[in-house]
């Protein structure tokens, strides 16, 4: 009981100051989400840098996918639409969620304040759940200019956390250039940075700068990240099979490892990732990919 209490303070924390939009990049498939990751091929979105998406996607994506054993649960959904006035905008709607784990922060009084759970001291009635809901929004527009990829995202969220709320808006600003088979690509992540509690209050987070590299050696990819802000790194390879199968591998500072693998169709692609933290206490984390292309469910006129 008195784990499950310290659990409940570290998912609040947690919870408060985590930004639904890192998971667009919390795994590696087909090294879509690094910042110089740009691949014509595999229909790949990549939120992480803006400029590095496709002008034209014609495939849905539905993500699911959870943290820590299962405690923390998300889905994504990316895909494409056509506008009269800024030609194809990316979307990505994201959701994060904590349902219904034990709260046991009112169940016990420790009347001898030896903090050791007694079993008289558990008050069964009280025990109750806990639940968390962030809701996201992405828009992203990639724009070319003297062959030079440039990217926008435009972020919004909610969070729902017990009797308070709040709303949450920043932007990131891409930049792709590909020299000789070798990617660079730059990020300024979370800038203009604010969240709106219902308590009055506003939190105001400083942005990000990322930089990475991508090379393409035949059938292998080499894909390399940094963060000045946090001080992380991340690194990744896969190899491309006959164009079909995608398997990734990599590591970074806050992950032990990953791997995933992706399958690549004319209809549709599936992916899988397992991603083991440096920190077995957090517990691993999965998620399954699935995308359809548009055209093949479209009714033609």
């Amino acid at each position: 009981m008195l784990n499950n209490k310290f659990t409940i303070l570290f998912l609040i924390q947690f919870m408060l100051g985590y930004n639904i939009f890192y998971h667009t990049q919390d795994y590696k498939i087909a090294s879509s989400s690094y910042v110089a990751s740009y691949d014509t091929l595999k229909n790949i979105y990549n939120f992480s840098n803006p400029a590095c998406n496709q002008k034209n996607n014609r495939f849905i994506y539905s993500i699911l996918g959870n943290n820590f054993n299962g405690i923390l649960n998300h889905q994504q959904l990316f895909f494409t639409l056509e506008t009269k006035f800024l030609d194809e905008l990316h979307f990505a709607l994201l959701r994060t969620s904590i349902d219904d784990i034990n709260d046991t922060e009112s169940a016990w009084n420790d009347i001898n304040q030896d903090n050791i759970v007694d079993i008289s001291e558990i008050d069964y009635s009280k025990i109750g759940t806990f639940s968390h809901n962030n809701l996201g929004l992405i828009i992203s527009k990639p724009f070319y200019f003297n062959q030079i990829r440039f990217g926008i995202n435009t972020k919004l969220s909610t969070s729902q956390l017990f009797n308070e709320s709040s709303f949450t808006h920043s932007f990131d600003l891409g930049v792709y250039k590909n020299i000789k088979k070798i990617g660079i690509g730059i990020v300024l992540k979370d800038f203009f940075n604010r969240s709106y509690w219902s308590t009055n209050e506003i939190n105001k987070d400083p942005y990000r700068f990322l930089i990475g590299t991508h090379i393409n050696i035949k059938s292998i990819n080499l894909s390399f990240d940094y963060d000045f802000y946090d001080d992380e790194y991340m690194v990744g390879t896969s190899y491309d099979y006959n164009s079909l199968i995608s398997i990734q591998l990599g590591h970074s500072v806050i992950e032990k490892f990953y791997l995933g693998f992706l399958l690549n169709f004319e209809q549709f692609n599936l992916g899988y990732a397992f991603v083991m933290p440096k920190y077995q206490e957090l517990g691993t984390s999965q998620r399954i990919v699935i995308g359809i292309n548009k055209d093949s469910f479209l009714f033609k006129l």
